[in-house]
């Protein structure tokens, strides 16, 4: 790569770092698997880097994260997980509310929670979604649909309390 592409891609990467960190975790659902994508990432953006036209950068990065996060969700369905990275240290309203968005999202299918995070996260419209993901506008729709509904669904639904609790 030549330097002055060089001296582009780390100042995109300096200037855009924490939104990326921020949109991994959200799709990931913690820090450490967030990072990994982030890193991996921008080491196929740095490769692509002269290929990348002039103020599509975030739109190649953003592409490139949904890819990635997709693939590797389908590969993890048969992996079991035994323990959770520890999450950094946030107030406590802040870290109440990050964890039921946080257990909400994971619930969903993973289109769908890639989808909504684009959606109202991102603040994506319906035809930058479709364009990112390559998926119909139709179908970009029913998954925003269907998850709402279902996210209204479970915030709807009290909390257990008494013998049925888990704690």
């Amino acid at each position: 790569m030549r330097r002055r592409d060089e001296a582009a891609f780390r100042s995109f990467v300096e200037a855009r770092q924490t939104m990326l960190r921020r949109r991994a975790y959200l799709l990931c659902g913690n820090w450490a698997d967030g990072d990994e994508l982030v890193q991996e990432a921008l080491a196929r953006v740095y490769v692509a880097w002269p290929r990348i036209a002039a103020g599509a950068e975030t739109a190649y990065t953003r592409r490139t994260m949904m890819n990635l996060f997709l693939n590797d969700q389908r590969k993890r369905r048969r992996e079991v997980l035994t323990d959770a990275a520890p999450e950094p240290v946030t107030v406590e309203h802040d870290r109440e509310l990050a964890m039921t968005l946080t257990a909400l999202l994971e619930d969903l299918p993973e289109k769908q929670r890639a989808i909504l995070v684009l959606r109202f996260w991102e603040d994506l419209t319906v035809p930058q979604i479709a364009e990112c993901t390559g998926v119909a506008e139709g179908t970009i729709k029913s998954h925003i649909s269907r998850g709402l509904a279902a996210l209204r669904g479970r915030l709807a639904e009290p909390p257990l309390s008494g013998a049925g609790a888990v704690s």
